[in-house]
């Protein structure tokens, strides 16, 4: 079962909701809430091409409903190093079920099929989960990131994870 699909109009709501959770704005470097028509906007605009876009946005299938429950991306490609980060967010009841995992698979032989020699993730330390998701799926910790991020004026160490392909 693919978890993984191209974004398609129908994602609106989800990505609506998505995009302006608390809890996903926290651990991301979203820092106003993002409009409908904005999201609409970069729906119809993406062309779904790593290349092209220099990012790629999927979104996350849960294999036993199939319906969406999330999105993936991929973003920040360096073609001169031929490197991208990963970044995933899941709808909380799709959680603790291994969906994340199968799509980080999915994810990470795409970015190794476009010829892509590593994938990076930059996670705060207090995110157990994007943690424990990384570790379980082939990434390493290299390094600590110290006060790398800024939440309502305190600021946290990250941790980043790389997953080299060859």
């Amino acid at each position: 079962m693919r978890y993984l699909r191209a974004i398609e109009p129908e994602d609106l709501d989800l990505m609506y909701i998505v995009e302006n959770d608390p809890l996903v704005c926290r651990y991301s470097s979203t820092t106003v809430p993002l409009s409908r028509y904005a999201l609409r906007r970069y729906i119809e605009e993406s062309r779904g091409d790593l290349f092209r876009d220099s990012q790629v946005r999927m979104t996350i299938m849960d294999a036993s409903t199939g319906t969406p429950c999330g999105f993936l991306d991929i973003t920040d490609l360096d073609t001169s190093h031929r490197r991208a980060q990963v970044g995933i967010a899941l709808l909380p009841e799709a959680q603790g079920r291994g969906i994340a995992r199968e799509a980080m698979v999915e994810a990470s032989q795409y970015a190794r099929q476009q010829g892509l020699h590593q994938l990076y993730a930059i996670v705060a330390s207090d995110n157990v989960r994007a943690r424990n998701l990384f570790l379980h799926s082939s990434f390493k910790e290299t390094a600590i990131l110290p006060q790398w991020l800024c939440h309502e004026g305190n600021y946290a160490d990250a941790i980043l994870y790389q997953l080299i392909f060859f």
